[in-house]
């Protein structure tokens, strides 16, 4: 059944996303009228890291902060590790969980693989009591995964998904008919059109949480709700008119294209990691070779362009039959480069705060690679203010080495940022996914292992004179 409608992407945003609201500019030095000094990629030393995780016990993904409700030192972070399952992690790094991959719903030939994740605050189950939630997308059975996070349990995640969650994506966009819902095409969970990147949404005045989520190999967001069964278990159902599909070409360049001697020629319509501002319900959501796309989950308007775009191809010609051809999608002037990765959002006063974005590049692994030095590797900056365009700042990068050393964080496939004061982290925390952690062998993919970073945000602020803030508790927005 087509329950979807596919929104246009020619209809304009809203420019005010909530009356709720203020529209006055940040406290926040980032948002005054002094100019912006030259974007520069400042480096920052991270504080500690998590266990290394070698290939054969899985590949560390996407984390999540959990604040505890009383004592702020026994927060949590939870990571998904792709086909090992998922991990817990106290403030000091140290694993107090482990879960295995979950079970086989929909392709009974397949696997479970966890990809991102991201908590839920104040979720009422169906005896009314209230709980914390950990989601997280199963792109292996292309399912939402739940667990109730208990404060007072050595294991404080267990798993209440719903005996039967619902599929997300059963169908996918026809190729040169992608933006015409009623063209999809049906696809098995093998195929691995599934769900992947996520991120929620508390909407408080209705009470009702929501959770985005977009599809593997395809340039498409949908929303769906988190429903409370019998038992205590939770589901997820979409909703109508909420199926956003974005373009397949971009700037003349066809994202389909694939090319696996060039990789300035190596395409992917595909979006990951996204966002919500939970003060105003807009969803910063990433297009990795494209760049930065918002949606007014008030309105249901999704922007008609990227507020940011990457670098584009990398370089800006080729050589093909002699002749030099350049790139139709070459943008220099970004300080983003493909793959444009994971988002979160450090929140601030009045609407305002600082939108953290990925920037992996693609200098690593087996050939071919394509070097962008300073912007591989690193994490760019931005200054928000409820509804407006965020504005560029500085960037930064994640590393501890010395003498040569790399150790630090390369290809940072998502991250989490907290503004509250917690033991150690007297103005909040960051904690980043390092896609090569100990790779000593100049990064070429051979050692592969990967963990998480923890970097205290006063770093991060001295370095490039940003504001701190230690208060801003998300159960309370």
């Amino acid at each position: 059944m087509r329950e979807f409608l596919c929104l246009s992407l020619l209809s304009t945003l809203l420019t005010a996303c909530g009356g709720s609201q203020t529209t006055q500019a940040s406290t926040s030095a980032a948002n005054s009228a002094a100019p912006a000094p030259a974007y520069a990629v400042s480096t920052v030393s991270f504080d500690l890291e998590t266990e290394n995780l070698s290939e054969s016990m899985g590949d560390m993904d996407d984390p999540a902060i959990w604040l505890h409700p009383q004592e702020s030192a026994k927060s949590l972070v939870v990571s998904a590790i792709k086909d090992g399952g998922m991990r817990v992690y106290d403030l000091q790094g140290k694993l107090l969980q482990s879960i295995a991959p979950g079970a086989l719903n929909h392709d009974s030939k397949g696997k479970s693989r966890y990809n991102n994740v991201d908590i839920v605050y104040g979720f009422k189950l169906d005896d009314n009591s209230v709980v914390d939630l950990a989601i997280a997308t199963d792109r292996g059975q292309d399912l939402i995964r739940v667990w109730k996070i208990d404060p007072q349990s050595a294991l404080p995640l267990i798993d209440i998904t719903s005996a039967a969650p619902l599929r997300l994506f059963p169908g996918a966009p026809a190729e040169g008919r992608e933006q015409d819902a009623a063209s999809d095409v049906a696809m098995s969970v093998s195929k691995q059109h599934t769900g992947y990147g996520i991120a929620h949404y508390s909407d408080k005045a209705s009470g009702k949480h929501f959770v985005l989520v977009n599809q593997r190999k395809q340039a498409r967001i949908k929303q769906f709700e988190l429903i409370a069964e019998a038992g205590g278990k939770v589901n997820v159902a979409a909703l109508a008119g909420r199926d956003w599909r974005f373009p397949y070409t971009w700037r003349g360049q066809n994202l389909r294209e694939s090319n696996e001697q060039d990789a300035s020629r190596d395409w992917s319509p595909q979006f990951e990691g996204m966002v919500v501002d939970q003060r105003n319900g807009m969803l910063y959501a990433g297009q990795e070779d494209v760049g930065i796309w918002r949606i007014d989950l008030k309105s249901g308007q999704a922007d008609t362009q990227p507020v940011y775009e990457t670098r584009g191809s990398g370089r800006e010609s080729y050589s093909q039959n002699g002749a030099v051809v350049k790139h139709s999608f070459f943008n220099p002037d970004s300080k983003i480069s493909r793959d444009l990765e994971g988002l979160s959002i450090y929140y601030g006063p009045n609407g305002g705060g600082y939108l953290i974005a990925s920037s992996q590049g693609g200098a690593h692994g087996e050939a071919p690679n394509l070097s962008d030095a300073p912007h591989d590797d690193s994490f760019t900056v931005f200054s928000i203010n409820g509804a407006a365009k965020p504005v560029l700042l500085q960037g930064f990068r994640l590393n501890q080495g010395s003498q040569g050393n790399p150790e630090g964080v390369q290809e940072c496939d998502g991250a989490d940022v907290l503004a509250f004061q917690l033991p150690g982290y007297p103005y909040g925390l960051l904690v980043t996914q390092d896609g090569y952690n100990d790779d000593l062998n100049q990064l070429n993919g051979t050692v592969k292992q990967t963990n998480l970073k923890f970097t205290s945000w006063e770093k991060i602020a001295n370095a490039l004179k940003l504001e701190k803030y230690n208060n801003f508790d998300p159960r309370k927005f």
